[in-house]
């Protein structure tokens, strides 16, 4: 198990995909890594602080980054929906800082774009994603001491921020449809569709500014990982 990185996991819609890691015999990391994957999901950054257990000191935390996706037309899912995609993970706050765990959540949605197609990514259930995923989670985990950490500082502020917009627009454009089928139906008039202009800019000013928590990206390139097994910690929890 890396030192820096303990757990990792991706999410979609609040299922776990796909999981590695272990605990350290203490349940600190369980307890910390089911913390963070119950957060409800926002437009980016979501950090579990630390806490106290037995009083002493826990260094392990959670961190996630939440990526959503309109859904396309392939999807059986309402046209207007979206699929809320969340990397996340637990490191060890003595050995990691709060910016390289960033780091290596934002390269893990880059990792996983060519695959969050698939059908077993999109439709499938709780570890649907394990046999395939989880080696590569394992080891991103133990790349992250081989990281550039100058390089990520350059990367992650751009591509991180784009991220976030998107996300934004596209929860503001499915909240959009659902208030134009009620505009038809109550008739609003002139003024409150003005209302709903700025409203709108102020709700998009209030999610980039919550959004915005941190700025690192791993850029190593994937290697190519061995057939492994690498058993779920929480998932079936």
């Amino acid at each position: 198990m890396s030192s820096l990185i303990c757990w990792s996991c991706v999410q979609r819609d609040g299922i776990i995909l796909a999981e590695a890691g272990c605990d350290d015999g203490s349940t600190r990391i369980i307890k910390a890594a089911q913390k963070i994957t119950k957060m409800k999901p926002t437009a980016g950054w979501e950090v579990s602080r630390s806490f106290s257990i037995r009083s002493s000191y826990n260094p392990y935390r959670g961190i996630k980054f939440h990526l959503h996706e309109p859904v396309g037309e392939l999807d059986d899912r309402p046209s207007d929906d979206i699929l809320t995609w969340a990397f996340c993970c637990v490191y060890n706050t003595n050995e990691c800082s709060e910016e390289t765990a960033k780091a290596f959540l934002t390269k893990l949605v880059f990792v996983s774009e060519p695959l969050r197609g698939m059908p077993w990514w999109r439709e499938g259930g709780t570890l649907s994603a394990q046999p395939s995923f989880a080696p590569t989670l394992q080891q991103q985990m133990e790349n992250v001491e081989q990281l550039d950490k100058l390089a990520m500082m350059q990367q992650h502020v751009d591509e991180t921020k784009a991220i976030m917009q998107s996300n934004i627009e596209n929860i503001l454009q499915r909240g959009e449809k659902i208030e134009d089928l009620q505009e038809e139906a109550h008739n609003l008039n002139a003024a409150a569709k003005v209302f709903k202009k700025n409203a709108k800019k102020v709700r998009r000013f209030k999610m980039l500014q919550n959004a915005k928590h941190g700025v690192i990206l791993g850029t190593a390139v994937t290697g190519v990982v061995g057939v492994c097994v690498i058993p779920p910690l929480i998932a079936l929890l």
